[in-house]
Order: C-alpha cells, then sequence, then structure tokens
C-alpha cells in the first residue's frame, strides 16, 4: 500500500471515531426529542446532502470529522424548539451521549479484537515449523503446536518448558503438545548437541493466543476498555507530576501517521490502535475544560444545582476563550508532529 494510500486510510479512520461521537448526540438528540439542524460527515464544502424532517444531512469534501449541529445551541434562541428550553438533564444525556458512543465503540473492537486474533498468553506455542533436519521437525512439531508436558511433567509456567527441554536425559524425549484441540505425544531422539553441549531440538516458543467466545469477549471487552482508561487517566496524571516529553502527545498529524503505520502493518494492529483512539476520544471529551463536551457538562451540573442556568453569554465566551486555547493547543501539536516526522518518531 503506497504512502498516499495509508494516509487515506488514515484520515477515514480517523473520522469514524468523531462521526461515531457525533452519532451519540444525534441519536440522543432525536430520541429525546431535541431539534436537529443538520448531521455531516466530514469537513468543508458539501459534496452531496439531502433535507429530510427538516434535518440536513450532508456528506462533506474532507474526510475529516463531522458534526452535529441543534438548533440553539450556541445561540441565544428562546423559543421552545431551542436546545436551552429541554430540561437539564435531557440536555445532559446528549452533550454525554458523544463519548458514551466512543467507548460503546471501543468495547465492540475489543470484542472483535478477543474473538477474531485473540491475546498473548503465557502458554508456551511453537511460533514456526521446525527447520529440516532438526529433532522436532522429525518428530512431527508444527507451528501453533502448545507445549502440555516434557517427559511426563506438565509445564506449568511459561518458562519451564525449557528447563525441562534442557534437563532431559536419556536417548528419547516426549514432547506432549496440543494441536486444533487434540493431545499428541511426539517423541524426540538425538537431541543431544556435541557441539553445543546441550539438548537442542530445533523449536522457538513464544507466547500463545487464545481466542474468546462471543459471551467471554463481552465481558473481557469492558476489562479491557477500563484498563485504556485508567492508561489514559494515569497519563493524564503524570503530566502534572512529569511534564511532557517530545513523543508523549501527538496531534492531528501525529496520529495520522501512526494510524498510516497501523494500516501497514495489519488489521489487528489497526483494530487495536482505533480501540485506544476512540477510549482517548472519549476521556479528553470528558475533561472539564471550555469549548469540550466535559466542559458543558460542568455548566450542566451547575445549572442543576442552582436551579438555573449561567447565561448564555456569559457560557458562550468561556467557550469561546476554550476554543481559541485548543487552536493554539493544535498548533502547537501540529508543529510538534512534523518535527517528530522529521526525525523519525512516527
Amino acid at each position: 500500500m503506497t504512502t498516499f494510500l495509508s494516509i487515506l486510510a488514515a484520515l477515514v479512520v480517523l473520522s469514524v471515531f468523531v462521526v461515531v461521537h457525533e452519532l451519540g448526540h444525534f441519536i440522543a438528540g432525536r430520541l429525546l426529542g431535541f431539534t436537529v439542524l443538520e448531521f455531516a460527515v466530514g469537513m468543508g464544502p458539501a459534496v452531496l446532502k439531502k433535507e429530510k424532517n427538516g434535518i440536513l444531512y450532508a456528506l462533506r469534501a474532507f474526510p475529516i470529522g463531522g458534526m452535529c449541529r441543534f438548533y440553539g445551541e450556541d445561540e441565544e434562541a428562546k423559543d421552545a424548539r431551542s436546545f436551552s428550553s429541554h430540561p437539564t438533564w435531557k440536555r445532559i444525556i446528549v452533550v454525554a451521549a458523544g463519548p458514551v458512543m466512543n467507548i460503546l465503540l471501543a468495547i465492540l473492537l475489543a470484542i472483535g479484537l478477543l474473538m477474531g486474533y485473540g491475546q498473548n498468553v503465557p502458554i508456551p506455542t511453537i511460533l514456526e515449523d521446525p527447520a529440516a533436519g532438526t529433532p522436532a521437525a522429525a518428530a512431527g512439531v508444527r507451528a501453533e503446536d502448545v507445549i502440555l508436558a516434557v517427559n511426563g511433567t506438565e509445564v506449568e509456567e511459561f518458562d519451564q518448558a525449557s528447563e525441562l527441554i534442557l534437563g532431559a536425559e536419556g536417548e528419547e524425549m516426549v514432547l506432549t503438545v496440543e494441536r486444533d484441540g487434540e493431545t499428541l505425544d511426539l517423541i524426540l531422539t538425538d537431541f543431544y548437541n556435541e557441539a553445543e553441549g546441550r539438548n537442542l531440538i530445533g523449536i522457538t516458543y513464544g507466547y500463545g493466543r487464545y481466542r474468546s467466545g462471543f459471551f467471554e469477549a463481552l465481558g473481557g471487552s469492558f476489562r479491557f476498555v477500563f484498563s485504556l482508561v485508567a492508561e489514559m487517566l494515569r497519563f493524564i496524571g503524570s503530566i502534572f507530576t512529569e511534564g511532557v516529553k517530545q513523543g508523549d502527545v501527538v496531534g492531528p498529524v501525529g496520529t495520522v501517521a501512526i494510524i498510516g503505520q497501523a494500516v501497514r502493518t495489519g488489521f489487528e494492529t489497526v483494530l487495536y490502535l482505533s480501540a485506544l483512539i476512540s477510549v482517548n476520544l472519549a476521556v479528553m471529551n470528558l475533561l472539564p475544560l471550555p469549548a469540550l463536551d466535559g466542559g458543558r457538562l460542568v455548566f450542566l451540573l451547575i445549572e442543576l444545582l442552582r436551579g438555573k442556568p449561567i447565561s448564555q453569554e456569559k457560557e458562550g465566551i468561556v467557550h469561546f476563550i476554550g476554543l481559541l486555547l485548543l487552536f493554539g493547543l493544535m498548533i502547537v501539536l501540529v508543529v510538534s508532529d512534523i518535527r517528530g516526522l522529521s526525525n523519525g518518531l512516527f
């Protein structure tokens, strides 16, 4: 795949996360009776657009993000259709629905990972077919055989397999393996290598892969996503205690470069990275910062406690300042990303 196609694929993947986020706002808004003016996929001028039930659906030119625009969301609108006219609890649900959708997407991706590719587990598993002429090849050892026992001694820990093989004595070594759900006893001979002065059977083993069924993967996906959220929160905390080094935080350019590398690596890497980015998008949006969903939730919670809202004008000013700061941060990150690219960090 060419670099151009990798970048294009990365932009599309990145856009999916944003569109899913906006889809969360859209679905919650529609279910709770909010007036949606527009739902768009992409940014820039509209390439395709269609109006249905008073909502403009648009496909825009650049595959970067998307948006869901509510009537009266950011302007002083007083009629019954405006965003601010709805009860506070409804608005909290609509604002929180974006990050929640990103978490749900991460859970779905995790289920796909655990069912389709599995996870590494400390079970000694043959990584590749043994080379011809080796004792293991002569005995019929194959790639993906799981080592269960050596000379009748069960392998209970990952490193134990090597110890048992090196400690084997006599003219024959019985290697008990699991292959496609069947247990086999393979007989190895001529395994002592005079030149090396040790047993050498010609295998390379590593961690095995365990693929989950649907219900097991469903439970595992929640643990997987929770671990990503916890790691993200630990990282945010470390920013205040340890600071930020080059490459710790990336902007849009760095994100596209990393996704592009993942696309070239394989679909498993894309799935894992997609789950990670989706969780990051959810967590970052829930931070109590102006212009983010978390900042809007802070104002809504204050309104809930006060029994009356802060004026839209004052809230708008706070979010506008926050937006300017976010744009400034974005510029800094883009410059940092470009430096990282030139230094070969991505």
